[in-house]
């Protein structure tokens, strides 16, 4: 199974700011953006991105610092 996957052209809609608040006391500040599509929520570089979880408390610590290691 692979985890992650080239980023892609998707219809992306950003976070509304309650969402925001989620991230930044779940991950703090981080060298990666998140946004949500119709699968839920991701994280994301101009390189690469995340699966997408359906909950921004889904969303692995692990994924996150890999993708921020693309950035």
């Amino acid at each position: 199974m692979r985890i992650y996957r080239m980023a892609k052209k998707t219809k992306k809609e950003y976070l509304n700011p309650d969402e925001r608040k989620q991230v930044k006391e779940r991950f703090g500040d981080r060298d990666c953006s998140f946004a949500k599509d119709k699968d839920g929520y991701y994280c994301f570089t101009h390189r690469a991105r995340s699966n997408s979880y359906p909950s921004i408390a889904k969303i692995p610590k692990s994924a996150v610092e890999f993708i921020e290691s693309t950035g």
